[in-house]
Parts: C-alpha cells; structure tokens; sequence
C-alpha cells in the first residue's frame, strides 16, 4: 500500500497528499500499515469518503476504494463544483475490478480532467492480522454446501481471488488438497489455471524456493468451529460474540470492536470503545494464552506497571513526566480493556455452566475421558445437561452436533436426545442441516485424542484442531500424498528435490505446558518455505491461534492461513441454520466492511 499506492504517484507539488479512503479499504490500511508510515510517505489528511472533508485545492488526493457505485458517485461529486475541486489531481486506486459502466460514468464526470491516475490493485480479500486473510464471504458456505447453492460459480470466484493472494505475495506455489470434499480439488484446480495466466501474462514469476498451497475445506475439521476453545482471543470471539445467545451483553463485541464501561476522572459512568487487534500489544502477548493464563498473565503484569509507574504526576521532573505520560495512559487504557474482557469471559463461563458443558465436549471432541479411558456413547452427563432447563437452547445444539460426530449412528434415532433437550422445530432443522453436512466429507472419523500429556494443560481444553497435524505434517514432508494430493504429479518430485514442504529441519515437538501460557514474540527467524493453508467455508479462531503458535519457538515455521470468512461458534450455528434458506439470509451477511454497530 505505501508503496505501490501512496509513494506510487511520485513526487508532487507541495509533496504533500490527501489519502482518501472507504470502509473496505479502511480495513486493509488498519490491519497492515501504522500512521506514522503514511505520515512519513507524504500523507497529510487521511479521511473517509462518505464524511464532510474540507477542500484542500492545493494538494493531489489519493482515492483508494472499493469500485462501488456510492464510491464513485462520491468522486464525482468532489468535483462538480469546477471553481471549488476538493484537490488538484486525482489518483484513483481500487480494490478490485471497476465496471465498465462505472468507469464510463467516471469518464463522463468533470472529475476526468483531474485523474492522473487510475489502477485496479486487485486486493480481493481483507488481512486480519500479521498471517490470516480473508474474503470476508460468509455466503460462501452457502453456496459451497446447499443443494440451493451455485458452487461452480462460488468455486471460481474463490479460486479467482486465492490466485490475487498469490500475486500479492509473489508466491509461484506447489498446489495439493485435501480429497476429503470435491471442493478441494476443484479450487486447487481453477487456482492452478489462473496462476498459470497470471505467470503466462508476466504477473507472477517463479524465483527461489517454492512455498506450498494446501486447499482444505470446512468439512474436513467440523469440530473445531463449534466447541468451545478456552484460549482468550477464541473465547471472547464466542461468548462475547453479537451472535451468541447464551448472555445478555450481545452488544459488547461486534466485528472486533469491544464496548465496555468505565468511570471518568469525575467519576461518571461512560462507554468506550476499542478495536481489537495487533495494534494493541497486551492483544498481541495475549491472545493466544489460555484464559486462566491470560488472568494471571494481566493480574501480574499490571501490578507491575502500576508498580513502576507509582510516581507519574509526582515529583519535580515534569518534563520527563510529560513524555511519559502518553504511553502512560496508554497502556493503562489497554489494561482497563483486557481486565475487563476477561472478567466478562468468567462471568458467562460460570453463570452459564460452562465448564460442565466443556467436559462433555472433550470427551466428544477426543473420544477420551480425561482419565485416558474411552469415553462411553452417549456420555452420562450429557443427557441431564440437555434436560437442565437452565441451560441455553444453543449450548444444548452444540454438545448433540458434536454427539453425532462423535456418534454418527445416533442420528437415526434423535427424537430421544432432542426431545429432552426442548429444542424447537427451527432449532432442529439447524441439526438436520448439520447432519446434512457432515455427509459431505468422506472424512468421518473427526475425533482427535491428544498425543501425549504434554498436548494439554487444562481438562477443559484437552482437544487441538486438526489444522495442528496438518501444517506439522506438511512442515516435515509427512502429510499423507494418498489423502492430500499434489495438483501435478511432477511437482511432487520437484518438492522433494528442493525441500518445497520438507526442509528436514522441522521435527515435531510436544507443545508441552507453554502451550498454554506462553506469549507470542514477532521476532523470530521463519525456517522452511512458506506454507499457505486455505480453508474454504470459513475459518475458526482456534485454528488462527494454532497458526500463530506454530510460527513460534520451537517451531518458527513461515505460515500463512486464509479462508473464505472467519467464524465464531455463535454465527456458524446461525449459518449451519440457514443452509436451507438463501444467500441473502441475514447469516450470511459479511460483517468486516462494517466498522461500529448499527446501533453505534
């Protein structure tokens, strides 16, 4: 972005620039580039398209959008005034493709005369953090898994967007994929196709190690979307989430931004709100922490800020006080925001009865009580859990989806398990669609037990996902060519000779008890190719987690995830619900170009 779009102009008059931008390319300048890099390429006023700007008629503006017709419509109007043009010279960047009746109506405008510039840049997806994009297309899962789908179409248009990826990345890769779904080998195939235009048209060239893509898709782990993972970025995502319907407070997280109360310094009760990503630090330690030790993490760590910090506001030095006071209250701000977080997490945690609903799900998700021993079908708590009238419909759906994968059998006799469990004829047809998709895998065995007593910390949380497996496998040159193909034949050949998947120094290692504690460091050297894993038909939080420990010591493997859309628990149950409806059902609704609450 700072390269090709805002130092892209070259230099002009004044050197200074207007970056000019919508809520979809807003996302992509938060995710992946700091303020003071814009401010460092020139930029003096970054501002949104849609808000009241001042004219600044000296200056070039640089408009990077989304080709949609209110955005255009936008431009247009910054320079229907002729004697009053909101800037000197136009430079118009999109995201992807303009229309050719968009781009007729721009050719059409005033606004012509003032365009030195214009390129598509062909960003097709949003970054979430520093390894996981997006296509922000929950309609994906529809169209991939409904017999009311269009999954030829759906297939394309994903394929046509993981290929930008890989132009974006300058990545020329090995392709494999799972044979678990036909998905899988149809977008590994339409991706290969348009890379090889991409390469033919001199866009992509192959240089160096190869890296590999992996094409998964969502039938291939069903477990990991619906049971509750109690590490912290996974749990606030799901029982925080605007979706869930197991608390009160479904306003407190909505599309990443969290809302919470606090009192001012007159002590007025007030709300704030704060978006939750890499930009904060004590997030980035954090995340991927177990939520106990997450508390203990911030319990301890705060002491000692406040520790060190005692004398802030005394003495007679102010004006080292005073450069200190900024990162000062940051930091106190962004303690304020994870005590907070946390203590909301073990509130629903204990007022919900979670922790008897996660026991039951480890034993579903492993297939082993805590003790080693095979657990029994169904297991004896969870029939007086789906019986407890206090326990919410939602939490009932997910322990009887995670039964019948753990129990395929059970689902010829279901009238006894959710007759007892009170559930309503919709929330019945959400299992039977769920049931429908489980069809769709050939992989039917799902259940995971953990390796070895290093794998887990916690008895509540004793299952990984199999996304785990899968990148150590791929790592180390041991994932299973029978069940993950490569696209080309000789390509497998071509992989072994130049350590493409298998660099021979990646050895798997247990996770041991740092896997729950531990924090994340950006520091460390990656080893091997990259490897890139797309999962189609949305991604979970846990598997985010699993990718940004792996790219950690011991194993520093360069790991890049993607997907068609991210997925918390909640939302994914309202999607399985939906599967009969239509796209246009409300739970298909992309939530990542959205940046406050409707409400908001």
């Amino acid at each position: 972005i700072i390269k090709n779009i805002i130092c892209g102009i070259g230099d002009v008059q004044w050197g200074f620039k207007v970056l000019i931008l919508d809520q979809v390319s807003l996302r992509f300048i938060d995710a992946g580039v700091e303020m003071k890099e814009i401010t460092k390429a020139g930029v003096s006023d970054v501002c949104l398209i849609d808000k009241d700007r001042l004219p600044l008629p000296r200056f070039d503006g640089i408009y990077f959008l989304s080709p949609t017709p209110s955005t255009v419509n936008n431009i247009i109007r910054d320079f229907e005034d002729g004697d009053n043009p909101k800037y000197k010279n136009v430079h118009l960047f999109f995201t992807s493709r303009l229309s050719e009746e968009l781009l007729r109506k721009l050719g059409q405008a005033r606004v012509m005369a003032r365009i030195k510039t214009l390129k598509e840049v062909n960003l097709q997806y949003l970054v979430y953090d520093s390894l996981c994009f997006h296509f922000d297309s929950p309609k994906s899962l529809f169209h991939l898994y409904s017999p009311l789908g269009s999954q030829p179409n759906e297939q394309r248009d994903i394929a046509e967007r993981l290929a930008s990826v890989m132009a974006t990345l300058g990545e020329y890769p090995v392709i494999r994929y799972a044979r678990t779904n036909a998905n899988c080998a149809a977008i590994a195939s339409l991706v290969h196709e348009q890379i090889e235009k991409f390469r033919r048209g001199g866009l992509l060239k192959a240089s160096g190690t190869r890296g590999t893509l992996l094409v998964l898709d969502r039938t291939h782990d069903l477990i990991s979307p619906i049971i509750h993972d109690l590490f912290y970025q996974s749990m606030v995502e799901d029982v925080l989430s605007s979706a869930s319907t197991t608390h009160t407070a479904s306003e407190k997280l909505y599309n990443d931004i969290y809302r919470y109360n606090y009192k001012d310094g007159e002590d007025k009760d007030k709300i704030r709100e704060v978006i939750l990503n890499e930009k904060d630090p004590i997030w980035r330690e954090i995340r991927s922490m177990h939520i106990e030790a997450a508390r203990a993490w911030i319990t301890s760590n705060f002491k000692k800020f406040r520790d060190e910090n005692q004398d802030i506001g005394q003495g007679h030095d102010l004006t080292k006080q005073l450069r200190a006071m900024p990162k000062f209250q940051m930091l106190k701000s962004k303690f304020a925001v994870h005590i907070s977080l946390a203590k909301e997490c073990m509130d629903v945690y204990n007022r919900t009865g979670l922790e008897r609903v996660c026991s039951v799900e480890q034993d579903l998700a492993t297939g082993m009580t805590e003790e080693k021993k095979k657990v029994a079908l169904p297991p004896n708590d969870l029939k007086p859990l789906l019986h407890d009238g206090n326990m919410s419909k939602e939490n009932k759906q997910r322990l009887l989806m995670l039964y019948y994968i753990a129990n395929p059998k059970a689902a010829e006799s279901r009238s006894g398990l959710e007759g007892g469990a009170m559930l309503t004829e919709s929330e019945e047809k959400l299992l039977t669609n769920w049931l429908g998709l489980r069809e769709q895998t050939t992989r039917t065995n799902q259940q995971r037990p953990p390796l070895s007593d290093d794998e887990w910390e916690y008895v509540v949380s004793r299952y990984l996902p199999t996304l785990y497996d899968i990148i150590l496998g791929l790592s180390d040159g041991k994932l299973p060519v029978k069940e993950y193909p490569y696209l080309n034949r000789e390509e497998e050949g071509e992989t072994k000779q130049t350590g493409g998947s298998s660099t021979g120094q990646i050895k798997k290692k247990p996770l041991g008890p740092s896997w729950g504690g531990s924090g994340e460091s950006h520091t460390n050297k990656k080893t091997g190719p990259k490897l890139i894993i797309f999962i189609a038909g949305g991604l979970s939080y846990s598997e985010i987690r699993i990718a940004h420990r792996l790219t950690q010591k011991p194993y520093n493997l360069d790991v890049i995830l993607g997907s068609t859309h991210i997925i918390d628990p909640p939302r994914f149950l309202k999607q399985v619900g939906a599967l009969n409806s239509s796209a246009d059902d409300e739970a298909f609704k992309p939530t990542s170009t959205l940046l406050v609450p409707p409400h908001v």
